[in-house]
């Protein structure tokens, strides 16, 4: 009979519960989520800008960071200070260095870049400061430089 009276007696609550959801009641909003969207937009790609060099063009330690493209055939010189002593440049790709002598009070060391085909390259090398006493301040210097080369 208990049994009887509370399940009587959790009807009348539930029913009186769900008679008090009227129009009166203002809604409520739906429950935050904890989840972020992403973003709608899409970043804008810039577009990447190289210098071209030109037949016979320099690349120096300027070059750095820097996008560069040269057209097959075309040959460039890469040029290194002489404030360090430079290990042989290491090319990787579709071309070659050939030393060059430049004039003694040129204040560089030289190599000609000869492409041989179409394609990425990179050139490296590593600089030893050339300090003439013993409290030099520089640090060793890792050139690296990757160009485009192109079809003409």
């Amino acid at each position: 009979m208990r049994t009887a009276r509370a399940l009587a007696m959790l009807a009348l609550v539930a029913a009186g519960i769900s008679g008090c959801a009227d129009s009166t009641i203002p809604p409520t909003s739906a429950p935050a989520t904890t989840t972020s969207r992403l973003p709608t937009t899409t970043p804008a790609t810039t577009a990447r800008e190289y210098r071209h060099l030109l037949d016979g063009s320099a690349i120096t330690l300027d070059d750095l960071n820097r996008d560069l493209a040269i057209t097959l055939g075309d040959r460039a010189e890469l040029r290194l200070s002489r404030d360090y002593d430079w290990t042989d440049p290491l090319v990787v790709g579709p071309a070659e260095l050939a030393a060059i002598t430049p004039p003694d009070d040129a204040g560089y060391v030289a190599w000609e870049l000869i492409t041989a085909d179409s394609g990425n390259l990179i050139i490296s090398a590593t600089g030893v400061p050339d300090c003439e006493s013993d409290d030099c301040n520089q640090a060793e210097m890792d050139f690296a430089i990757s160009i485009v080369v192109r079809r003409p």
